[in-house]
């Protein structure tokens, strides 16, 4: 989930007037779309007083462009264009915004960086994934590109977010600086209202470019690394892993990728995390993909699964291993004029068309954190924009949907239970009551690989999923989740381990399995429980307990009769939290 970070600049009072949104439709779009702009209105400000310049490193802008939004856009993408002339060389944009008169919460605007809009074609002239550049959330509020790579470790980790000339700030893609007309994507992720604290219920902003065509900042041209597709191991088990993993390419300041494969793969009696495998899902870039396989080598027999996590403002989207640039934006696409007019470019689209498109270049999907800060409850939305999965069914079409977080980070609160654990399960068993086969995963979405700094968070391997896979490769841990060959160790990766089997005519049925019949007759096994532990045992059945058995150290064997079709799957219980669980098996008649 994202970190927002506040970037304070001047509050001056300003007098505001409306500005009428316009809609262009591009080309491809049907009729009926004609009736749409009676949707979209909102307040342009042109402010009275002009912003303080944006702190932090010294620039010399070219360019500084200023506005207002309002509410009425919020959860809206503005793409706010300006010019790069041929034979540039870096591209640098700094962005701020005004603090609210008073409360305790804050705007937050996103910042992505498109290249060249493309001219004719079927785009209709509206930047897509081909000109994407990067994000960074409102973690980036000094962003350079060029062509060459990015500063090194020992600069990151000196100033995270400094700006270094003539190096690619992590977060955005290095390359050629195409001449053309560029966009820097305002998000408008929250906007206080005036109940909230603000005197206008707008948010003010800033945004400062500064172009350069010297040629030192060419001079070396940026090489990815090839990255090796070969499996880690070529063995048929189970794997450990952590499904939703970030590092330096998120929010700045994150954890070196380093760092982060140090923890990961160092053995727990090590003071690690011990597993097999994590997915580095960076927030929408791909700007790591290229540097994984710099690691690669360093790290014998472990997996690194090229990820993002496609940041919306109604959810969040884990889309593993498809190596393919997904659009995030699925709010409605403005573009905004210099007189601050916005034209309607893209309408809303529903995630359902975006798990299509993994799907299609041969990744899979994951629903993250669903429950997490629920924006039906007071405050919550600020606190995590877009956290929880606030979708319709139909605009989700979890037919689509392989994976869905049922722990995100710490299962424990101290001595507590995770609020957001229980209602993750719900959700869960929500979407498979609809018919659909779902595989249960866990994650940390750690950000500090083994630090902890905040409540919320969680060492990499908080929780860990577990899936038994032909190979240790991204094919074969595709292949394990859309089976649902998984369980979840809700704790971490010291838990106890699950296994789930059902007798068959041939070789025993897994969990995410089906079986046919009216009844099956399955081995439930409980591994690893450690001494003196006290828990329990339970067989869900459609999201129902119907039998619970207690588990004496070090583990059980316990068989049982799954009488009727349905779905049946394991949870072991603590005191007061769910331990593990596993995806279910299926029977049908």
């Amino acid at each position: 989930m994202p970190r927002p970070t506040q970037l304070a600049s001047a509050t001056e009072s300003s007098s505001t007037h409306a500005v009428p949104i316009a809609v262009r439709h591009p080309a491809g779009y049907a009729g009926s779309m004609r009736a749409l702009w009676l949707l979209f209105t909102c307040l342009i400000a042109s402010p009275a007083f002009a912003l303080s310049p944006c702190g932090g490193d010294a620039i010399v802008p070219t360019q500084v462009i200023e506005g207002t939004f309002s509410s009425s856009i919020e959860g809206a993408y503005v793409m706010v264009p300006f010019d790069v002339p041929p034979g540039t060389t870096q591209v640098r944009v700094k962005y701020c915004w005004d603090k609210p008169e008073s409360g305790s919460m804050s705007h937050t605007i996103d910042l992505g960086l498109w290249d060249a809009r493309p001219i004719g074609g079927t785009s209709g002239g509206i930047w897509g994934p081909k000109q994407f550049r990067g994000w960074g959330g409102s973690s980036h509020p000094d962003v350079t590109i060029t062509r060459q790579g990015f500063s090194t470790e020992a600069q990151y980790l000196a100033r995270p977010r400094g700006h270094v000339p003539g190096r690619t700030q992590r977060g955005f893609l290095p390359g050629k600086i195409k001449a053309g007309e560029w966009a820097a994507e305002l998000g408008v992720a929250a906007v206080i209202s005036t109940a909230e604290g603000d005197a206008t219920g707008e948010v003010r902003w800033r945004v400062e470019i500064a172009l350069s065509s010297d040629p030192a900042f060419a001079a070396e041209r940026y090489r990815a690394k090839r990255y090796d597709r070969k499996p880690a191991i070529r063995e048929a088990r189970w794997y450990a892993g952590d499904m939703h993993v970030h590092a330096e390419h998120s929010a700045l300041g994150d954890a070196t990728m380093r760092e982060t494969f140090d923890y990961a793969f160092r053995p727990l009696a090590a003071g690690g995390a011990g597993l097999d495998f994590i997915t580095l899902s960076d927030y929408v870039t791909r700007s790591a993909w290229g540097e994984i396989g710099r690691f690669q080598k360093s790290y014998p027999g472990k997996l690194i699964v090229r990820s993002s996590e496609v940041i919306t403002y109604r959810g969040h989207t884990n889309n593993h291993a498809s190596v393919h640039t997904v659009d995030h934006r699925r709010g409605p696409v403005y573009e905004r004029a210099a007189d601050g007019t916005l034209t309607l470019l893209r309408p809303p689209t529903p995630p359902r068309d975006l798990f299509a498109e993994v799907h299609a270049h041969g990744g899979w999907t994951q629903i993250n954190h669903p429950t997490i800060f629920p924006p039906s409850t007071p405050g919550f939305a600020r606190l995590c924009r877009g956290c929880a999965w606030s979708y319709t069914a139909d605009e989700t079409d979890f037919s689509q949907v392989d994976a869905i977080e049922i722990q995100t980070g710490p299962a424990l609160l101290g001595t507590f239970p995770n609020p957001f654990t229980a209602t993750a399960i719900e959700f869960y068993e929500a979407a498979l009551a609809a018919g659909n086969h779902v595989a249960a995963v866990g994650s940390s979405d750690s950000h500090d690989a083994g630090r902890v700094d905040d409540a919320f968070g969680a060492p990499i391997g908080h929780a860990t999923t577990v899936v038994f896979a032909n190979e240790l490769s991204e094919r074969g841990v595709r292949n394990a989740v859309q089976a649902g060959h998984t369980y979840v160790k809700l704790l971490g990766n010291d838990g106890p381990d699950l296994r789930l089997e059902a007798a068959t005519k041939g070789k025993p049925a897994i969990m995410g399995d089906t079986v046919g019949g009216n009844f099956a007759e399955m081995t439930a096994t409980v591994l690893n429980v450690p001494p003196g532990a006290v828990s329990t045992l339970a067989v869900v059945k459609n999201g129902v307990t119907i039998e619970t058995v207690p588990v004496t150290p070090p583990g059980l064997v316990q068989p049982f009769t799954a009488f009727g079709p349905g779905r049946y799957r394991l949870e072991l219980r603590g005191s007061n939290f769910v331990w593990a669980l596993t995806t279910p098996i299926w029977v049908v008649q």
